[in-house]
């Protein structure tokens, strides 16, 4: 079997950005803020996606873990499911969260994990109703941030929110923004 000649010299590229320890961004003291775009759904067919918006604030306790405060809001809206009494209401929602990051120390490359709990203040609204209600929820999720200047990331993230109340549980985050380290 003859391999390809391409491929040794993009991995030799490829292995100092995953080795190297990061020189501006994940330093102990860092403070970083983030803001993010995305869509929002439930894993149920009752729910359709929708918009979902987060801003966060981090501060880099050490090389591999961080404290991050977020704050957000999502939409998702319901489907009717017969008769009016039997439709799912729309769900707006806007959360306060506080988080555990752990990231590994590379040179381009940041994966990252992370965990939390936080509240989160629900309006249900629909054809024969309107409530409002505060659950306490808890989340965590997984993403990608790519190092493109020396203190901005390009961030993806994928991140899973689990409510008290009625609402179809996982909600499901799909979000794409940047981080500003300062």
């Amino acid at each position: 079997m003859r391999q390809s000649p391409v491929v040794v010299p993009l991995f030799l590229l490829l292995v100092p950005c995953l080795s190297a320890p990061a020189l501006a961004a994940n330093q102990p003291g860092d403070f970083g803020f983030s803001a993010s775009v995305g869509i929002a759904d439930t894993r149920s067919g009752s729910y359709g996606s929708d918009d979902a918006l987060t801003f966060s604030l981090e501060y880099q306790k050490t090389g591999y873990a961080a404290y991050r405060a977020t704050a957000g809001f999502f939409t998702i809206e319901g489907r009717g499911a017969g008769g009016a009494a039997a439709a799912t209401p729309d769900v707006d929602a806007f959360y306060v969260a506080g988080n555990f990051v752990l990231t590994p120390r590379f040179a381009v490359l940041h994966p990252f994990f992370t965990a939390g709990v936080g509240f989160y203040n629900l309006r249900l609204t629909g054809d024969l109703r309107s409530d409002q209600d505060l659950e306490v929820g808890v989340n965590w999720g997984i993403g990608l941030g790519v190092q493109l200047a020396s203190h901005f990331l390009f961030e993806g993230e994928v991140s899973f929110h689990y409510l008290s109340g009625e609402v179809a549980s996982p909600i499901q985050i799909l979000s794409l923004g940047g981080r500003f380290v300062f």
